[in-house]
């Protein structure tokens, strides 16, 4: 199993509102989030203090490979987007 650059990853994510998707090394879409910051949201989910984690999303974060986003105008944007 490869293993997966959070940090290299998080250089990419701007800081705008949008929708993110987390895939497995399968390629499996695992997860879709909305935030109003994505690199903020994204980068929630590696930092150092883990226990702020229930074990579903311990065991998800550790499976992720690859992530993508799309950017939005709005929070509203990125809601609608995540709903459709």
């Amino acid at each position: 199993m490869s293993t997966f650059d959070h940090k290299t990853a998080l250089t990419a994510i701007p800081h705008k509102p949008g929708v993110y998707q987390y895939w497995d090394a399968d390629g499996k879409l695992m997860y879709i989030g909305k935030a109003k910051d994505l690199r903020n949201r994204v980068g929630s989910y590696f930092n150092s203090d883990k226990q702020q984690f229930n074990g579903k999303t311990r065991v998800l974060v550790s499976k992720i490979r690859k992530i993508t986003f799309t950017i939005v105008d709005t929070e509203i944007d990125a809601w609608l987007l995540e709903n459709s």
